[in-house]
């Protein structure tokens, strides 16, 4: 019997992760967004066409997700200038009241909203959470991070590619 090394798990877990990036790399434009929003404002995709989006899925009782959340609120001030939006979904079921006090507590100024069927399917179904992937102006997903990414690493990937779309231009 072989051994499996730490090495292969890794990159069967990298194959899986990136196996359901590639069958939803684009963004469907026309998904209409169930924001939690007083106004009760509707949106789809297709308004935010244009901007570099940070698409991220998370649950209430998850720790990690509420350090991102903060984290999210941080980067929103510092790219929101520079066309970059940001949408957290909300996976967990019941999650809806503790929204109120969740966005007030982290300084949420960003776009939350409750993820349905439609939005998890056109994102693979994220099981790990958090989930966050990193959407180009075109609407295509570029990156796919699953877990914890961390403000530094995902400040990079937004200048990274804030940098590649200026050489395009």
């Amino acid at each position: 019997m072989r051994k499996i090394t730490i090495g292969a798990v890794l990159i069967v877990v990298l194959w899986l992760s990136l196996g359901s990036l590639a069958s939803a790399n684009t963004i469907p434009w026309d998904l209409e967004l169930n924001l939690f929003n007083p106004s009760g404002k509707k949106l789809t995709f297709k308004d935010f066409k244009g901007k570099i989006l940070i698409v991220n899925f998370f649950a209430t009782y998850c720790p990690p997700c509420q350090v991102e959340l903060l984290e999210f609120s941080e980067l929103y001030k510092e790219f929101k200038p520079k066309g970059v939006e940001i949408i957290s979904f909300m996976v967990d079921e019941g999650g809806e009241r503790l929204l109120p006090h969740l966005i007030s507590s982290k300084g949420i100024t960003y776009y939350v909203a409750i993820a349905d069927e439609k939005v998890l399917s056109a994102f693979g179904w994220p099981d790990l959470l958090p989930t966050t992937f990193l959407v180009d102006r075109e609407g295509r997903i570029v990156r796919k991070f699953v877990g914890y990414v961390g403000k530094k690493f995902l400040e990079e990937q937004i200048s990274s590619l804030l940098k590649e779309e200026t050489a395009k231009n």
